[in-house]
């Protein structure tokens, strides 16, 4: 009796074959499979070329890589700028060109260096991009992707991650139809935003005007003008915590008709209208609230509070610890359990939830970054209300522990434990939230 004949790799269907090849974990091998036949490799292509990086310092291999077959390549694969202290010299600017040589690329990642200071630094730091070499590799890359855009043959960049984009408004590359005509056909805007810190000097650091300005700026110049089309967006802060001050974040007139996924990392709650403008996202499907925390107790200094002018609704002032105190200290009174309530009821659409927290003060190996916002999880944690305090360093906004118990700059502490007091609360809120969901989903179309 004859047995089966020994089914054959390319006997199975594509998405089958593309499945096993994204089982070939090393490039090397990766690069073996497309010299075997011509079919596999077009699909050992798609997996190899999924993330294609540039640095200075990598012009010889971009160049081969660019003068290759590179019909096949997957349509959401990444490109990445410089992010090491290397010299941009003609032989880049150049290579920057061969973009076009990517058909499939639907996806743009751009990285910066972590380190950056600001126009208005009062002393010298060496850092690897000041700000207008970062304003320079803008231009280029987006030069780069509006003549890819000529070729009619090539897909369009629909998505755009940017690691490290330092709060510095450029009102003239934003304003320019180069930036308008990049970001016009933009459906995902992934953003992780770094701020100057001066580590020999921190205690100045919430004094730089960057932190004043760029929040309405951001608003106005890169959400504003792609907010129609946008499906999905990302807002992460690499190192603090943002959103009521210095600069006050309120998106609150910018409407997102088309947007299914918002991911927000260390936004921080401090007035009930802070969650308004996510509210209002009807169309939302997936919202990701990422080491997201409430601003329970608040402490500025007089001056910043004269610079600053934060919207001061919903806080309530606390007693003077003396008589002619340096700062004045609010408590903001608003629990979790109140905002997930609302985020149940305020978003129809909405199936999928994530709460959780690690971040850039996490231990290693706990995943932070606007990349790893699909890593989110979804708990209770302990550090989801937080305080803020303008007279201590290096951070201005030291986490609660994980029994809740937290800095306070009153000498018997606050009045309260904000998480061992709601948790019970917050917990319930956040599992009928989830079980809301659940039902949802279940009447979702299959496949």
């Amino acid at each position: 009796m004859s047995s089966d004949p020994t089914p054959k790799l390319l006997d199975l269907a594509p998405e089958l074959v593309d499945n096993v090849i994204k089982r070939v974990s090393s490039r090397r091998d990766l690069s073996n499979v497309r010299l075997t036949c011509k079919a596999l490799d077009e699909h050992a292509a798609k997996e190899l070329f999924k993330d294609i990086y540039l640095s200075p310092s990598d012009i010889q291999n971009w160049n081969s890589i660019s003068q290759d077959d590179t019909s096949d390549i997957e349509r959401d694969s990444s490109w990445g700028g410089g992010r090491e202290h290397e010299e941009i010299n003609e032989d880049y600017e150049t290579a920057l060109a061969a973009l076009s040589k990517f058909p499939n690329l639907d996806s743009v990642e751009i990285g910066f260096t972590p380190e950056c200071i600001g126009k208005d630094h009062d002393y010298y730091k060496d850092v690897a991009e000041e700000v207008e070499q970062r304003e320079y590799m803008l231009e280029l890359i987006f030069q780069a992707i509006k003549d890819r855009a000529t070729d009619e043959k090539n897909r369009t960049i629909r998505k755009l991650t940017i690691v490290n984009l330092q709060n510095c408004p450029l009102p003239e590359f934003t304003s320019s139809d180069l930036f308008r005509d990049v970001m016009g056909q933009l459906e995902e805007l992934h953003i992780e935003m770094i701020q100057e810190y001066n580590e020999p000097g921190p205690d100045h650091d919430y004094t730089k005007v960057e932190l004043q300005t760029f929040p309405a700026y951001f608003c106005s110049h890169w959400l504003k003008p792609i907010s129609a089309n946008l499906r999905a967006l990302s807002i992460y802060s690499k190192t603090d915590n943002w959103g009521p001050f210095p600069g006050y974040f309120d998106p609150s007139g910018i409407s997102f008709p088309k947007l299914e996924t918002l991911a927000l990392a260390y936004y921080t709650l401090a007035h009930d209208s802070d969650l308004d403008w996510i509210l209002a996202i009807k169309s939302l499907r997936k919202l990701i609230l990422h080491s997201c925390m409430i601003a329970s107790w608040i402490r500025i200094g007089n001056d910043n509070m004269q610079v600053w002018q934060p919207p001061m609704h919903d806080w309530t002032k606390m007693s003077e610890e003396e008589e002619h105190s340096w700062a004045v200290s609010f408590a903001y009174g608003t629990q979790w359990s109140q905002y997930l309530d609302r985020i149940a009821g305020g978003l129809p659409n909405l199936i999928d939830f994530r709460f959780d927290q690690s971040g850039y003060r996490s231990q290693p190996g706990c995943p932070y970054g606007v990349n790893d916002r699909d890593s989110c999880g979804t708990r209770i944690f302990a550090q989801r209300y937080i305080c803020f305090d303008n007279g201590i360093l290096p951070t201005h906004w030291p986490e609660a522990e994980e029994d809740g118990s937290m800095y306070s700059w009153l000498d018997d502490g606050f009045p309260v434990n904000k998480h061992a007091e709601n948790l019970e609360a917050d917990q319930n809120s956040l599992d009928r939230l989830l079980e809301k969901l659940g039902k949802r989903r279940s009447f979702e179309p299959s496949g």
